[in-house]
């Protein structure tokens, strides 16, 4: 079952992240993020600087990716951190 608190107790991260895939916002990635690389479907649609909604762990939640695609309805996604409560979500896991 998903926990609130185990999962936003500790989301910040001191390091960046930074592919050739992925360009995130500095500190709001995560790999001790407890749901780090999990899969999420797409639900509504994810528009480049908006954010958009993703079933995770039996819940809706706001995501957002931070690459300029648009993510549509069944896409599967990876969570690869949180900014408050929104998921930060990529179309490959992090490394």
């Amino acid at each position: 079952m998903f926990n609130v608190l185990k999962a936003f107790g500790s989301i910040f991260s001191t390091q960046g992240y930074n592919t050739a895939n992925n360009m995130l916002i500095k500190n709001y990635v995560n790999t001790n993020f407890h749901y780090f690389n999990e899969e999420a479907v797409v639900d509504e649609s994810i528009y480049p600087n908006q954010t958009g909604r993703v079933r995770f762990q039996g819940s809706w939640w706001p995501a957002r990716c931070d690459r300029q695609i648009t993510l549509t309805p069944g896409d599967t996604v990876y969570v690869i951190g949180v900014d408050s409560i929104t998921l930060l979500v990529s179309l490959t896991p992090a490394d």
